[in-house]
């Protein structure tokens, strides 16, 4: 039974009739529901770092590759780049670039390795990082 206070409110009854609390049950699921956002949120949030990261390694990668070829093609042509070697581009950090020189074997062979000097060469520019080689770019060298 309810009672009439001294203020004039009833006593003993919830303040919206016919309502009663929540249950330990929907409790825990409302918690479940928005952790299984906050994973998701997370999830999301980590695959999308990482894949900013590794697009940044191969832009940095390619831009690297393609300054050292526009450094070595701006350059005059050397007969034998093993003893007057071409200019190399600044070094970034964390990465590290490599060239590679190959040789016409003329008339009608393929590129080789032995220094030859018939005007044309084959440069190679590798680009490698923490993780291993990120980019690999070709490019040739004519003696005109």
């Amino acid at each position: 039974m309810s009672r009439v206070s001294a203020m004039g409110r009833r006593e003993g009854l919830s303040l919206w009739s016919g309502e009663t609390g929540q249950s330990l049950v929907e409790e825990l699921v409302a918690v479940a529901i928005v952790s299984l956002g906050l994973v998701i949120l997370i999830a999301a949030l980590s695959t999308g770092s990482m894949g900013v990261r590794t697009t940044t390694n191969r832009v940095t990668a390619e831009n690297l590759a393609r300054s050292q070829l526009e450094l070595i093609k701006d350059t005059a042509y050397s007969p034998d780049p093993t003893a007057i070697p071409y200019p190399t581009v600044a070094p970034v950090p964390g990465y590290n670039v490599t060239m590679v020189v190959e040789y016409w074997n003329a008339p009608s062979g393929p590129f080789t390795s032995t220094v030859l000097d018939v005007g044309l060469q084959k440069l190679t520019v590798s680009v490698s990082g923490s993780k291993g080689a990120l980019m690999q770019l070709e490019g040739y060298k004519v003696d005109r």
